[in-house]
């Protein structure tokens, strides 16, 4: 019965319907009590603490006053609750707004990698960022990563803007045909999603880096793009 009732709430959950906050922290304590009915607990803590706010504010020893609450569901709920607190604080999201706020972002996230790594951040409209995808290329000084990857991403998350950023472990910091390709692509699709490709930027383990945007580069790639030039691209990436 357990097990039918909490698929059926899953399905809410996942369809996005309206759920009560009873609802939402039953289906929340599935996770630390996987065989009991956690719809009664709920509703205990709710009587007690009346909102979910407050629920999540409430210390451990009062947590565990209530019914069906003990240690290890306390400790889970102290944890949400701190996860929730830190979530709503937007004070440490990284913002990139100048070149020199991109090339410090990027220095930290690749500054003495050694690996061919290549990362593609994703933005929003304050340019803050709200998404890191990063792949392993194994391929020496030449970004690389699965354009089936790249695709859906962009229509999942729809950012505003975007900056790529990859290494080189040659020392030699300048793009190669296959980079201004893969520029070329992300700049194509970047287009067709709404979104503005800021950079495109190459960096040594040294601290050296190469700016497509800076050099002019990435105005001149945006010139060539093309429906068959993306077709190229994506056969080179198959």
């Amino acid at each position: 019965m357990h097990e039918g009732h909490r698929e059926r709430m899953y399905e809410k959950l996942k369809n996005s319907d309206d759920l009560f906050d009873h609802e939402v922290l039953e289906i929340l304590l599935y996770s630390v009590v996987p065989r009991q009915n956690t719809n009664p607990t709920a509703h205990a803590l709710l009587e007690r603490f009346v909102t979910l706010y407050n629920v999540f504010n409430a210390s451990a020893e009062e947590l565990k006053e209530v019914d069906g609450v003990g240690d290890t569901v306390a400790k889970f709920i102290k944890t949400v609750g701190l996860c929730a607190e830190r979530a709503g604080k937007t004070g440490n999201t990284p913002t990139i707004k100048t070149p020199e706020d991109c090339n410090r972002f990027i220095g930290v996230r690749l500054g003495g990698i050694h690996e061919e790594r290549i990362e593609i951040y994703f933005l929003n409209s304050a340019s803050k960022v709200d998404r890191i995808f990063s792949y392993v290329t194994n391929e020496k000084s030449r970004s690389a990563a699965p354009i089936d990857s790249i695709v859906r991403n962009f229509a999942l998350y729809r950012p505003n803007k975007v900056i790529i950023a990859h290494n080189h472990t040659n020392d030699d910091v300048s793009p190669s045909a296959y980079d201004d390709g893969f520029t070329k692509g992300i700049l194509f699709i970047c287009n067709i999603n709404g979104a503005q490709l800021i950079d495109h930027v190459i960096c040594l383990s040294c601290g050296v880096k190469y700016s497509y945007r800076n050099t002019g580069r990435l105005e001149e790639l945006n010139s060539l793009c093309s429906w068959e030039n993306f077709e190229k691209w994506t056969k080179t990436l198959n």
